[in-house]
């Protein structure tokens, strides 16, 4: 992870918090965290959506000059094999010491038919030459314009390219800030729930305490007799995330950023077939349902992923992961964590999941839709 710098807010809520009132400037401080978490979150979409399009056009930019590429490649042959045929009948009418006008040919012949026969092949021969020396200078016309505009598509492609890492470095820093915010609000989350469980004890404590001495004080005849009350059981959690009320969990933690990308071009002439959920590197990655979670063979594009064999009979792909943090086969729930966000394969300096969801296990359908439902 890449470091980041300290903001003087922070600085500011760390020093309220240990010279304020402790409840008081608690309240502040988490108002402030809260809301600089939503502007963050706010820019983390905007890039998102941003580098969704500055990706679509480096790849339309990158096919188009591939295109143009093979085609200068074959101007530039043909342009080659014009001259190199008109320099071959150059050479071969010098070496039999031939004239290209068909009438001087004619009047220093001795024989008439002869050297009728001979005007008229060579002017056969002019014209077609002539024929080549056009298509020759429309072929080296066409060849520039193609390298004219190949030259400025590099230019264009060199730009957005250069755009493209702009935004990935901003992203990089606002994941970074946006990762420490949600690590202290969790944090807050985590004692707020401590104290209220401890008000919840000591309330029952207090309950069972009132209950015993009503107890002893109407049967005063009876020995007093001890009770211990009852006490509230502690909360469970640790490696996994909400599910919704469709039995579904959002497959990223947060922070996370993702925007509709379906059907966008990308490199190599693909399109792209699902959403990339970017967050951290190491956020966590949860099963978005019930199933069995299989790990597939790394690749060069996909990196390290897995398919989620849902209970459901849908197939969910996590692609780009870090780490797989269940086995391979594991029985898993929905919510469950199974792996770490990272930027393995072809997604080097963006970590995120790039999701799929394949209905039945057939052909993938823009998974955008259900992500928005349940992240």
């Amino acid at each position: 992870m890449r470091s980041h710098r300290h903001v003087p807010l922070l600085a500011a809520l760390l020093t309220a918090l240990v010279v304020g009132p402790a409840l008081s400037s608690s309240a502040q401080s988490l108002q402030e965290v809260r809301a600089e978490r939503e502007q963050i979150q706010s820019r983390l979409d905007r890039a998102t959506a941003a580098l969704g399009a500055v990706e679509e056009r480096v790849a339309t930019l990158g096919a188009e000059a591939e295109r143009l590429e093979s085609e200068a490649g074959s101007l530039a042959i043909a342009v080659d094999e014009l001259r190199e045929g008109m320099q071959a009948q150059v050479v071969a009418l010098f070496k039999r010491g031939s004239v290209r006008d068909p009438l001087t040919v004619f009047l220093t012949s001795d024989d008439p038919n002869e050297a009728l026969l001979r005007a008229q092949t060579l002017e056969r021969l002019v014209v077609a030459d002539l024929g080549e020396v056009e298509s020759l200078g429309a072929d080296r016309r066409r060849l520039a314009a193609v390298e004219t505009r190949l030259a400025e598509q590099r230019r264009e492609v060199e730009a957005a390219r250069a755009d493209q890492a702009e935004l990935q470095a901003t992203l990089q820093r606002d994941l970074a800030r946006a990762a420490e915010l949600q690590r202290r609000l969790e944090a807050e989350e985590r004692e707020r729930q401590r104290r209220e469980e401890q008000r919840r004890r000591e309330a029952a404590e207090r309950a069972a305490a009132e209950r015993d001495a009503a107890a002893r004080a109407s049967r005063s005849d009876a020995p007093a007799s001890s009770s211990s009350g009852p006490t509230a059981r502690s909360g469970s959690g640790g490696g996994s995330t909400a599910v919704s009320s469709s039995g579904k969990a959002c497959p990223v933690g947060r922070p996370h950023s993702f925007s509709d990308t379906w059907g966008a071009p990308r490199s190599g002439g693909r399109s792209h077939r699902g959403t990339d959920i970017l967050a951290p590197y190491g956020t966590p990655v949860y099963a978005i349902v019930s199933g069995t979670w299989s790990i597939q063979s790394p690749g060069p594009s996909a990196g390290l992923w897995a398919i989620l064999r849902g209970s459901d009979g849908n197939q969910y792909w996590y692609l780009h992961l870090q780490s797989h943090t269940v086995s391979n086969g594991a029985r898993v729930s929905a919510g469950q964590q199974t792996a770490t966000n990272g930027d393995t394969g072809n997604a080097r300096g963006t970590p995120h999941v790039h999701f799929e969801l394949h209905p039945g296990g057939g052909s993938a359908i823009n998974p955008y839709p259900t992500l928005r439902a349940v992240c």
